[in-house]
């Protein structure tokens, strides 16, 4: 009988103590975490990037029982465009949505896709094949971890396409038009045409429309309804030059490594899950939205011939070999990226127009 009573008295002892230490081990993992995001776009109504950081958000809130919650800053409200990725790197944000174009010096390996004329148009096709690369290339974490970040979700948007002022049927209708647009590549994409390229904000390119600054803009499709570039220029043109995963989410990296390992994996994992959902559902949702209010207003919608696109093609020089040679110099596999892309893509069922990235 006493033998019994000094196991019981054991084994208790053993269960009060696992007990401590478990006990403080679990209010750790259940402990309430509010992040602070901030975003270089619109709230979710006017943005459709912001709308997808939005239901990630909601995802994650519900998925952790409401443990993990966001205070979020849209508009650029605590920084511009460029300073978003020291926002994070210096752990002012917890997470920030923004576009790594917007500091490609620091970022060159950003969003490659970008360096494709004509590319893949299928959101789906390109949230696959972008994740795909991600993927098998460490290359594009070393990178990100260098500024003290991580990429948590890459989402699609809308295919790029033209408002002008004036109908661009054809190439030879470019000829000697302003158009507005961004970044290193793009005004080599139009200059074939005879067109000028102007580059400028997108906040800035109602005004310069207003006033006769640039004659068209390149934007995404709901980029363009975000910043009511059809009241100064009512005709859409498609000629879906491509569609880029530019909504970058980026995290702390040093911040996330304090996450309970649960909570990281919810993380990851349902930013996969909402990049495939924006690819299969939402940004053809959102297209048709833009396209149906743009016809209430009265916009011209026309596309653009393929035979025309064809030939814009062959005019356009191999940027992604200029890219791939660049980013060699750097120390990452450039070439590799390039070919993987277009083998990706042409596996999930994109035809390209040509082949890019041609050693030479």
């Amino acid at each position: 009988m006493k033998r019994n009573f000094s196991l019981i008295l054991t084994i208790g002892l053993v269960l009060l103590v696992s007990l401590a230490f478990a006990v403080p081990a679990l209010a750790a993992e259940t402990k309430a975490i509010k992040l602070r995001l901030a975003a270089v776009f619109p709230p979710p109504a006017q943005s459709l990037g912001s709308y997808g950081v939005k239901l990630w958000m909601d995802e994650v809130t519900k998925k952790t029982d409401g443990q993990v919650t966001f205070d979020t800053f849209w508009g650029g409200a605590l920084g511009k465009p460029a300073e978003h990725l020291t926002l994070v790197e210096r752990g002012v944000a917890d997470l920030v949505l923004t576009h790594r174009w917007y500091t490609p010096g620091k970022l060159p390996l950003g969003q490659f896709e970008y360096v494709f004329p004509f590319g893949p148009v299928d959101p789906l096709i390109v949230t696959k094949g972008k994740r795909q690369v991600y993927e098998e290339f460490p290359d594009f974490r070393k990178n990100l971890a260098k500024h003290n970040a991580l990429l948590i979700m890459n989402t699609s948007a809308c295919a790029y396409q033209f408002l002008s002022k004036t109908p661009l049927r054809n190439l030879d209708d470019f000829n000697g038009k302003k158009v507005a647009l961004i970044g290193r590549y793009f005004g080599r994409w139009v200059e074939p045409t005879g067109a000028i390229p102007v580059v400028a904000p997108a906040a800035d390119r109602y005004t310069m429309l207003q006033t006769g600054v640039v004659d068209v803009d390149l934007l995404p499709l709901d980029l363009f309804a975000s910043y009511k570039i059809q009241e100064q220029a009512p005709i859409l043109t498609e000629v879906n030059l491509l569609t880029a995963n530019w909504p970058d989410l980026l995290m702390n990296l040093e911040r996330f490594g304090k996450l309970p390992k649960s909570v990281q994996t919810i993380f990851i994992e349902t930013g996969k899950e909402i990049e495939l959902r924006m690819g299969e559902r939402d940004i053809n949702e959102w297209t048709k939205k833009v396209l149906e209010e743009f016809k209430k207003q009265n916009v011209t919608i026309n596309k653009f011939p393929e035979s025309e696109r064809d030939k814009w093609a062959s005019m356009v020089a191999d940027i992604p070999a200029e890219w791939a040679k660049e980013v060699t110099g750097q120390g990452y596999p450039g070439w590799e990226i390039v070919h993987r892309y277009q083998e990706i893509t042409t596996q999930l069922g994109y035809k390209w127009p040509r082949k890019w990235g041609v050693k030479k």
